[in-house]
């Protein structure tokens, strides 16, 4: 049972790797380069972010699906602040500062109807991925508001240290404090002991719903992180920045071993997935599969992780 156990816990690793072998011999001179490397990573540091915060959300069984259009909405409010305090550091602070707390103040809401009024968290978030967007899309009179200064900025998706690009040490860091607070804390063994059992750890003096409101502020916290990063990336807002980052933050959490019943789960697996997400694009790209046939294998991937996932533990259960 050991053994079963510690090849279970590495797998994901063991299928990241050999699946990055596979790219290197087939595309040998374009794939194992430390330029595509770096910028695999690049393109899923915000997905990183991202699924860093929400697996808080997951873990508890519930789901976060407004985090794209939470993203994009704060991508815009920080362009236009810094518009705003014509393009000056305190403005970009002031841009960035806001973000955050909208992102902090979105995810408390969340958590508000889903403790309060027993909301489902799917209906409620699907509710806000709409008002998020229309709110971006009147601020910003659905237009794309560019932003190319200030160098703070601009430094912050674009700027380097070494190999790597900032969003790259953002998206570490955020994923180093998740797996901390999810595994060294009692917060996360109350937010595991909640999605495995809210009854259980209600009876046991755990306040659900405390849990349940921090778990969704996180994730708001960190689609907001994601915004200003891909903000700077993009050096512009727009409403729809961030289209489709649900959907990429489901799949990698999914790949990465994260029970979407709850209780399940962990930052690092949520972050390996997401590095397998970035090399499956990677080599699609570098074999040239049309983009038309991509969401079909992506589709596929997920299944098969799903899939994976159940048959490994029904045999953990035997």
């Amino acid at each position: 049972m050991k053994k079963r156990f510690g090849i279970h816990r590495y797998s994901r690793i063991i299928i990241l790797l050999l699946f990055a072998a596979l790219l290197a011999l087939i595309r040998p001179n374009s794939f194992p380069t430390m330029n595509n490397l770096s910028n695999v990573l690049w393109a899923i540091s915000v997905v990183g972010i991202l699924v860093s915060g929400s697996i808080f959300v997951m873990l508890l069984g519930g789901i976060d699906l407004s985090v794209g259009s939470l993203m994009g909405l704060s991508a815009c409010v920080t362009v236009l602040i810094i518009r705003h305090f014509d393009y000056s550091t305190a403005g970009t602070v002031l841009g960035i500062i806001t973000a955050i707390c909208v992102g902090i103040g979105a995810g408390a809401v969340h958590g508000f109807f889903v403790t309060v009024f027993r909301v489902p968290a799917f209906l409620v978030t699907f509710a806000t991925q709409s008002i998020f967007l229309g709110i971006s899309m009147v601020i910003t009179n659905n237009r794309i508001i560019s932003c190319l200064n200030p160098p703070l900025f601009t430094a912050i998706g674009l700027g380097r240290i070494g190999f790597f690009t900032f969003p790259i040490y953002f998206m570490t860091l955020i994923a180093l404090v998740g797996y901390f607070v999810l595994n060294k804390t009692v917060f996360g063994r109350y937010v595991y002991a909640v999605g495995g059992n809210p009854e259980a750890a209600r009876i046991s003096g755990v306040s659900v719903k405390g849990i349940t409101v921090l778990s969704y502020m996180i994730s708001g916290f960190t689609a907001a992180v994601g915004g200003v990063v891909l903000a700077s990336m993009t050096q512009q807002g727009m409403a729809s920045t961030g289209a489709g980052y649900e959907t990429e933050v489901i799949t990698a959490a999914v790949i990465g071993g994260v029970s979407l019943a709850g209780g399940a789960g962990s930052t690092q697996g949520a972050v390996i997935g997401a590095m397998l997400v970035g090399l499956l694009n990677n080599g699609m790209n570098l074999m040239n599969v049309p983009s038309t046939n991509q969401g079909l294998v992506k589709g596929l991937v997920i299944i098969s992780a799903v899939a994976l996932e159940i048959m490994q533990n029904k045999e953990r259960t035997k």
